[in-house]
């Protein structure tokens, strides 16, 4: 008998409507202060994301204000928590953490990570019988206390094949949650992948089993394809509707090149373009493209799209839309060499020391910034001369009021980050003002 895989599209009706195209941020979580909010947001704006990915532990939350303000730039959070299977994490030590990033925005809680590889086990808590209900009773409380939190609960990914081949972990777990009656889970409940690509191109596996019935776990003959590409949402599709009769909203926790070899710039294009088409069936919500960023003595550093310094490389460049990233971008004063401090001529309206937020924000009747572009800075007494070249050509307001520079579309920071408290930066970014960093001549 044929198995039907037609995806419900009326069940995820609106789910994808944002757009399905997000970035994998940093692989680990050692940036997420103010300043790489201020490094990194503009480059997600850039790219036209709709979703991040980030890692988050169960020792402590990412930190408020970081959240709130991808929130508030229209970029939705995925967070990735990558917990060991030693039976550590507790769902009531959890629940505070899960409540916490509810009321911040966020919707999605990825739990665990490859649980089908024997490296994530405990040395003694490796075996293949049993080894799905055993994951269960850690995944379920878990799963079940992020519910009533207010998130909807990830179902980790899987690595493609893996040790326990990922297909039957999935229909097998699927099948026991609906055998032990968790219902809530079940309706609540989303699916994470591993959408990789490697060398076998965009369209390995498309079509799943119904396509490939020669496919079966562990086995994939010469003339067949199975889930090992960027196609693996057919395939758990159709391992869903065989196990609970329904597909699961499904996201696609690291999405392109796989992450063991060099990300492809043809590749990465394709799938951008593949991700903001509708080709794709309704219920694969988000993809995260692998790899924002990484530092540099990481082992993934040479897939990140960008450097640390914020410098896009060739793969970042076929993400990018056009005149994007020019939009989030300002000239250095190095790259400002040729403006002589002499040019400096202020504009009618530059210098605003005295002049009240309110008469700011009447200057343009209607319209919430009514500033287009304002250098703040950091002390009455701060030397204009420094950015003589930056405001001859820029023409900004200048200033050093927090609240005359919050009514700004673009803020740029005079003297550069470390003469501003963390304070000052979350207080722009929440209030949806594009920051800039001109640092101090040296």
């Amino acid at each position: 008998m044929m198995l039907d895989i037609t995806v419900q599209e009326n069940s995820f009706k609106g789910m994808a409507s944002r757009g399905r195209f997000g970035v994998h941020y940093f692989p680990n979580t050692t940036h997420y202060q103010s300043a790489d909010l201020l490094t990194w947001l503009p480059k997600l704006q850039a790219m036209g994301a709709h979703w991040v990915v980030l890692h988050a532990t169960a020792e402590r939350a990412i930190p408020e204000d970081f959240i709130r303000s991808l929130v508030q730039a229209g970029i939705e959070p995925v967070l990735h928590f990558q917990l060991e299977l030693d039976g550590a994490a507790d769902a009531d030590a959890l629940q505070g953490l899960f409540e916490a990033y509810a009321k911040w925005g966020v919707r999605y809680a990825v739990l665990f990570d490859k649980p089908n590889l024997r490296s994530q086990w405990p040395a003694t808590g490796w075996t293949q019988r049993g080894l799905v209900p055993r994951f269960l009773e850690l995944f379920t409380p878990l799963a079940n206390a992020a519910i009533e939190a207010g998130l909807t609960p990830v179902f980790p990914p899987l690595e493609p094949g893996g040790d326990y081949w990922d297909t039957a972990f999935v229909r097998g777990a699927l099948e026991a949650l609906d055998q032990r009656g968790e219902e809530m889970l079940l309706a609540n409940l989303a699916l994470g992948a591993y959408a990789w690509v490697g060398e076998k191109g965009l369209n390995w596996g498309e079509g799943g089993p119904e396509r490939w019935p020669a496919t079966l776990p562990y086995s994939t003959p010469e003339n067949s394809q199975d889930q090992r590409g960027f196609r693996i949402f057919d395939w758990y599709n159709a391992v869903s509707l065989a196990a609970i009769g329904r597909t699961l909203p499904m996201i696609l926790v690291a999405t392109g090149s796989q992450p063991h070899g060099q990300a492809d710039r043809a590749i990465t294009q394709q799938l951008i373009e593949t991700l903001k088409g509708a080709d794709l069936p309704g219920n694969v919500v988000a993809a995260g493209l692998w790899l924002l960023a990484a530092d540099a003595d990481s082992p993934e550093a040479g897939q990140a799209w960008f450097d640390m310094d914020g410098m896009p490389n060739a793969i970042a460049d076929a993400a990018l839309e056009p005149g994007r990233m020019a939009a989030h971008s300002f000239p250095t004063l190095e790259a400002e060499a040729a403006y002589e401090p002499e040019a400096f001529v202020p504009h009618s309206e530059a210098v605003s020391h005295a002049m009240p937020a309110a008469k700011f924000a009447a200057s343009v009747p209607g319209t919430p910034r009514s500033i287009r572009h304002y250098l703040l800075l950091p002390e009455a007494t701060w030397p204009l001369q420094e950015a003589a070249a930056f405001i001859a050509q820029h023409q900004p307001t200048i200033g050093f009021s927090l609240a005359e520079a919050m009514l700004a579309q673009r803020v740029t920071l005079a003297g550069g980050l470390q003469a501003f408290s963390d304070a000052t930066l979350r207080e722009l970014i929440q209030a949806g003002c594009q920051v800039e960093n001109l640092p101090a001549a040296a």
